[in-house]
């Protein structure tokens, strides 16, 4: 202390020259902050870590592919590591032809003449005859309306904030200057102008080819516009006048708008309007902004259903039926949900809610028996309908509902409202085509049914296991389920048909014969893009050791590949695979997937990392792409370059519990690994993140078959947590450890033994190798204080352990500096436990003990 004094007193002693000190002080503070403007820099201890940096730079993903109207040009954005992405434009036939552009705001064909690129204000509009380039600035927005082959550009306030509006061909239809934004409302393009800027009137405009009709005028600031009523025709205006919102309904001939009054009461902020089945009414969906109150003290009711609105801001959705014409308001009953408008004399579905539940999610896994009523508008009279489960399928004309229950199939007539049992076949899936026709699918087998007749008639049977149709058209009805408004066109089917976990292929049907499109393949096929007469098609495929390709086939001709992504990856296509099949929870058969290093030496034994879940497989085909954007730090083709075999499995569970059921898959999978020569069974590490790290968690307390675990954003304490609040969902926890992914198969009042089993932090005592935790602090899935609970525990009992608490972060890593660091501190950590590397300084402070501090009791 003396000798700290004596130091500091020199130096005040020292004469200072002023200019010179200030002029060190600036370069030391433009040092400091030139410093802090660099990129994150990581101590690299792993040895790889500037190999794998640039694989990672230069590593491209072709993604959202597009294809002109006849199939003779392709478009797709390349997305990089660190780089801008590319937009790009190329002939299927010729290379040569090709445009690449960056910060594209939104690009698109306009049908086969023309290719449009948005930058900024600075609209491109490629010809693809001629490759020529038009070029026109100071624009807001482009957008297209495919049904009427018309095409908008919108300039900004330079070019008096102009719409133009072209038709087929390129042929300009009309020019309409001051237009402050447009919409397309079923099918029709609507738009809304202002003279001026100080001006109070806004012009609402419909507009058909080269005319306009004014449909509306008004002062206040216009939103959004639907059509009217069936009766009355029209246009329903949702707007904001100064402070409040408002709905109106314009009639032609009627001089004043009729206003929807109940805007005002409760100031409701967003409004939507869907068919509605009274000619005379408008089915108006309204929500409202109820603010978190602050208060000294907060009541929570046990009674209460829904306890979010202890948590945050609420928006509150209402439903209503508003009668324009006489102003009548009729609110939809509290005790149902899900009104479906249905046939058209005013009546509606109804699901009645449940209220033996103590909390709103707590039949979210369970299985659905929900009362179904039909309500009729006018006499307000419900009928009860059916018992039904999940499983609720509307026809386009909404004029056949197809509900599910044990016994198949019922059919409801929405105009006679009679019912009758259509297939008692519960597992088949229907799909309504035309009017008159529901297809059916079910395995590999698909059939056809007369609505009327009932008659039944199978169409075809392919070579597979499950069959999707995806030129089907879905419309949701409830987020969540299986309740949706579905069809398939009646000409033709595209068919994807799955063989086991990898094996897919694509077929076309038009109800006579199959023609296949991509050949049955354990590639990955994405981004799967067709012309709408089916003349074109081009999709993605890729497989682990496969960079991915685009790849173009016109029907009746051999396909082939239009571009191949990352060439200069010389290693992927070195990297080989191994099946290993093993008995899961439930003793069926199944397999993993073991990555081999690209250099594999079949003389050299080789550590391993496993990475689990539940069941994988159908990802291990998808390519090996080196990257540190990794959500959860684990990458496996940055693992198989740092020379480490990256196995994935799959699991199962029993009637013993997640936990049990993870280690008995986990274990028989070892086994069957340790056979392999060049596996070095000593040096084996687990690793999983959210479930997966609950997994990992557990089978750290009991097994002792691995050198080292990693977990991440993970569950450690399973009696606890099914009664935590969680801040995602708004609600208790137990749901999903009850009959969610937890599968306990109750509450732990019904199932204590089996919950304390399952429960790693019960067995913290027992770990017998190094873990390394990692979580966000703003995790409001998993609350971050589960890691923290185990780290406490495994510190009490002295096991090696380091936590990662990543300060900005939730349930999965979003930014890219931190999921760089995890990615990095992830390898680093195996390279310790799997490959002997020390002296890595955050590790070596838990393996050689942290800074040691003076005991207070010397």
């Amino acid at each position: 202390m003396n000798r700290s004094s004596k130091n500091w007193k020199n130096r005040e002693d020292i004469p200072e020259n002023n200019k010179t000190m200030k002029t060190i002080r600036k370069i030391g503070l433009l040092i400091v902050f030139t410093f802090l403007l660099l990129p994150l820099q990581f101590n690299g201890q792993h040895d790889d870590l500037k190999k794998l940096e640039a694989l990672a730079e230069k590593a491209e993903v072709p993604d959202f592919l597009k294809m002109s109207e006849d199939g003779e040009w392709v478009s797709w954005l390349m997305k990089y590591e660190s780089k801008s992405p590319m937009y790009i434009l190329q002939n299927v036939h010729d290379k040569t032809q090709k445009f690449e552009r960056k910060s594209i705001r939104t690009s698109f064909f306009m049908g086969s003449e023309k290719f449009a690129f948005l930058s900024g204000d600075r609209l491109e509009l490629i010809s693809l005859a001629t490759q020529t380039i038009e070029t026109k600035n100071h624009i807001k927005t482009i957008d297209q309306m495919k049904p009427q082959s018309l095409f908008l550009i919108h300039y900004d306030e330079h070019q008096n904030n102009r719409l133009e509006i072209y038709g087929k061909n390129g042929k300009q239809l009309q020019s309409i200057d001051q237009v402050v934004r447009f919409l397309k409302v079923d099918n029709e393009l609507i738009l809304w102008t202002k003279n001026d800027s100080k001006a109070q009137e806004i012009k609402v405009w419909k507009i058909e080819g080269s005319n306009k009709k004014l449909i509306a005028s008004t002062s206040e600031e216009v939103l959004k516009v639907w059509k009217g009523t069936a009766t009355e025709g029209g246009y329903t205006v949702f707007g904001k006048d100064k402070h409040e919102y408002t709905l109106k309904h314009y009639v032609d001939g009627l001089p004043i708008p009729r206003n929807l009054d109940l805007m005002r009461s409760k100031n409701y902020h967003y409004v939507n309007l869907d068919y509605s089945s009274d000619p005379d009414a408008l089915f108006i969906k309204l929500i409202r902004k109820i603010p978190k109150e602050k208060k000294m003290i907060e009541f929570w009711y046990g009674v209460e259903k829904d306890l979010t609105h202890h948590i945050k801001d609420m928006q509150v959705e209402e439903k209503f039926l508003w009668y324009p014409k006489t102003g009548k308001v009729i609110p939809m009953d509290s005790i149902f949900h899900t009104e479906i408008a249905i046939g058209n004399s005013g009546d509606f579905l109804k699901i009645k809610k449940d209220h033996s539940f103590v909390d709103k999610k707590d039949d979210f896994f369970m299985p659905k028996r929900d009362s179904l009523f039909v309500w009729n508008s006018r006499s307000n009279e419900h009928r009860f309908f059916c018992v039904i489960d999940e499983r609720l399928y509307v026809s386009p004309d909404r004029k056949w509902i197809l509900t599910a229950d044990n016994d198949g199939w019922n059919l409801l007539n929405t105009i006679t409202l009679k019912t009758k049992k259509q297939l008692s076949d519960r597992e088949a899936s229907p799909y309504f085509k035309g009017t008159e026709l529901i297809t059916w699918v079910k395995g590999n087998k698909v059939w056809e049914q007369n609505i009327l007749s009932g008659k039944l008639i199978h169409k075809v049977i392919l070579n597979g296991d499950d069959v999707e149709i995806i030129n089907s058209q879905h419309q949701k009805i409830t987020e969540g389920l299986p309740r949706e408004i579905i069809s398939v066109p009646e000409n033709k089917y595209i068919f994807r048909v799955s063989n086991g976990d990898l094996l897919k292929s694509y077929v076309e049907y038009d109800h006579r014969t199959i023609k296949t499109i991509v050949s049955e393949t354990t590639d990955k096929i994405r981004n799967f893009t067709y012309t709408d007469n089916h003349s074109g098609f081009v999709w993605t495929e890729e497989n682990y050791n496969e960079a991915p390709s685009i790849v173009f086939k016109q029907n009746g001709e051999k396909e082939h590949i239009v571009f191949t992504s990352n060439v200069h990856d010389k290693t992927a296509e070195k990297i080989r695979n191994i099946q290993l099949s093993y008995k899961g929870a439930t003793k069926e058969i199944l397999t993993a997937t073991l990555f081999l290093p690209y250099d594999y030496d079949p003389g050299k034994k080789y550590p391993v990392v496993l990475n689990i879940y539940e069941k994988q497989q159908k990802g291990t085909s998808a390519f090996l792409l080196p990257t540190f954007k990794n959500g959860r730090g684990f990458n496996a083709r940055l693992l198989l370059e740092s020379g480490y075999m990256v196995l994935i499995p799959d699991i199962t569970y029993g009637d013993s519990g997640s936990g049990l059921s993870a280690l008995e898959c986990i274990h028989n999978v070892l086994d069957e690994l340790v056979k392999i020569e060049q596996v070095d069974a000593g040096r084996i590490a687990l690793t999983g993140q959210s479930f997966g790290g609950y997994q990992t968690n557990f089978i750290a307390t009991h097994s002792d078959r691995f050198a080292t675990f990693i977990s991440g954003a993970s569950v450690s304490d399973i009696v606890h947590t099914p009664f935590s609040f969680n801040y995602d969902f708004g609600s208790p926890d137990y749901w999903r450890y009850e009959h969610g992914q937890m599968r306990m198969g109750g509450s732990f009042v019904e199932n204590k033994q089996k919950y304390m089993d399952n429960n790693p932090l019960y067995f913290a005592s027992e770990v017998k190798a190094p873990m390394l935790l990692w979580t966000g602090e703003k995790d409001s899935n998993v609350d971050r204080e589960e890691t923290r609970s185990l780290f406490v525990a495994l510190r009490k009992y002295k096991k090696p352990v380091v936590a990662l608490f990543y300060q900005d972060e939730g349930h999965s890593l979003l930014q890219k500096t931190t999921q760089k660091d995890l990615s990095v501190r992830m390898l680093e950590w195996l390279d310790y436990f799997l490959k002997d590397k020390r002296d890595v300084e955050w590790i070596d402070k838990q393996m050689k003990g942290a800074t040691k501090h003076p005991s207070p009791f010397n």
